[in-house]
């Protein structure tokens, strides 16, 4: 090299970045032995659009330098700023989620990592003091650019890093690679890029790593008509959603959005992702409620770890009050509890009001991990039917939906466990409540997709809770939805007929 140094060598992903940022500024390049080209800054300067766009960057943030909200990006961040119906018209979208908030559009088309380090280097961040940066790259990484998984999470490690630096009050909205029908191979590298990036930024406390990509996928497979790319002639391999399809991004994304800049969303909640199921969309605590939902995450991990459960116990508040480790904020049935499983080692991963959405992002997130438990028993999906300032209502397909998700993630990761689905339990005191017809619906799809699975248990003991006039006798559910003592003992004595039970 011709300044004599050499960049990044040996250092962590904050050192790297701060050597590379100096050798950026100093105009050294890398060899490339060095460090692999997804961290080096790199610009496309030859290119006259790429070298005017850089400059009106520059002066966008020399004109607002109070602007909140930064999106950093590739061409699905710069397609924002096309006007172009029916397929390409996203300037609505934008105004509606991130003008209205003065936000500043930092994509451009055809970037990877280095690009965007480049360019954080050279004078698009500065001065800069936002809320929030959303970054969406890699997948150029991944595609034209053809590089490797690993590269291309390094060179994601590296843009975050140097935000990190440059934005030091800032929050990291992350998101996750988009699913492409570019080629098999691409595929396979994204999967494992997000793989990577759930694992590595799913418990930091300045990035929040949010994975939208089930936006797109209809019954399992991807849903190639929301990309504009397969409307092209001749067709080309579906990467950039189309006017929709952006809508439906930047739906998925507000929630999470909203709550970091610290605001109501800019749709009312029940209006956003009605054409998507939001059920399927792993996401990390939603609802304030009586306890830590992170510590007692961090709890169920080194639980799981201290007593190798031989029975996992997975749901929401219902299963959370029941009793058992990690200790819970109440105990509500602790003698049914002893009565059904004794001395054995039991992993209680019930969350008070989870929906779907909150356990697979728990899944996601290791708490499955290393175990080997005999028994998985799940409990979930009474939440998504309740809508909040923080989660919309799921439909009774879009909550099966979800369960389905759940109990795929569980077989996956435990595949040698004995599984038993519980029929959501009844709510509300009487039979004509609210909320007894979309139960009474979820169960049926349940069961019609479970009841006959050679591999799963399906348990609805729904009707053992009510009356021959469909009261829920308070004896058994003091609020209508949580089970006393007693309650519970009806849960136990199920179980054991199914074949779980103290040794």
């Amino acid at each position: 090299m011709a300044s004599g140094r050499r960049c990044g060598i040996g250092w962590g992903v904050a050192g790297l970045m701060a050597a590379l940022l100096s050798c950026a500024g100093a105009g050294s390049a890398l060899a490339a032995h060095d460090s692999p080209v997804s961290v080096v800054p790199a610009d496309r300067l030859d290119q006259p659009w790429w070298a005017q766009r850089h400059r009106d960057v520059l002066e966008q943030v020399r004109a607002h330098p109070d602007a909140p909200l930064l999106l950093i990006g590739d061409s699905i961040t710069h397609n924002y700023e096309k006007s172009d119906p029916p397929d390409e018209d996203f300037l609505p979208t934008w105004r509606t989620f991130y003008g209205a908030r003065d936000a500043l559009n930092l994509g451009f088309s055809g970037d990877g990592t280095q690009h965007v380090l480049w360019r954080l280097a050279n004078g698009e961040v500065d001065g800069l003091h936002p809320k929030v940066a959303v970054v969406l790259v890699g997948t150029n990484n991944t595609g034209w650019l053809e590089q490797s998984a690993e590269q291309t999470q390094l060179g994601i490690d590296a843009v975050v890093a140097a935000l990190e630096q440059k934005l030091p009050d800032a929050r990291i909205l992350l998101l996750g690679l988009l699913p492409s029908d570019l080629s098999a191979q691409k595929s396979a590298r994204d999967a494992e890029v997000n793989r990577y990036l759930a694992e590595r930024y799913g418990d930091n406390p300045r990035v929040t790593y949010l994975d939208v990509g089930p936006v797109f996928v209809r019954e399992g497979r991807l849903d190639t008509a929301r990309f504009y790319d397969t409307r092209f002639t001749p067709a080309a391999g579906a990467l950039h959603p189309d006017t929709l399809g952006q809508r439906w991004l930047a739906e998925a994304i507000e929630p999470t959005l909203a709550r970091l800049l610290g605001e109501a969303p800019r749709v009312p909640m029940a209006e956003l992702g009605t054409a998507f199921n939001t059920a399927l969309i792993p996401v990390p605590w939603l609802e304030q409620d009586s306890y830590d939902w992170h510590a007692r995450h961090r709890g169920a991990l080194a639980a799981a770890r201290r007593i190798a459960p031989e029975v996992v116990m997975i749901g929401d508040s219902i299963t959370h009050f029941w009793a058992g480790p990690p200790r819970g904020t109440r105990a509500s049935g602790a003698e049914s509890w002893q009565w059904l499983y004794g001395d054995r080692p039991v992993l209680n991963l019930g969350f008070g009001w989870d929906r779907t959405q909150n356990v697979l992002w728990r899944i996601r997130q290791g708490e499955l991990d290393g175990l080997a438990p005999e028994w998985v028993v799940i409990n979930i999906g009474t939440n998504n039917m309740t809508g909040t300032a923080h989660a919309r209502a799921s439909t009774p397909e879009e909550t099966a939906a979800g369960v389905e998700a759940v109990v795929a993630q569980v077989r996956q990761r435990l595949p040698g466990a004995k599984l038993v689905l519980m029929g959501i339990l009844p709510r509300g005191r009487h039979a004509a409540d609210a909320l007894r017809a979309p139960i009474r619906r979820t169960n049926q799809l349940l069961a019609a997709r479970f009841a006959r699975d050679p591999d799963v248990r399906w348990l609805d003991i729904g009707s053992r809770l009510l009356l021959a006039d469909g009261t829920l006798p308070e004896a058994l559910m003091p609020d209508a939805t949580h089970p006393s003592e007693l309650g519970y003992r009806i849960w136990a004595e199920a179980l054991r007929e199914v074949g779980i039970g103290a040794r």
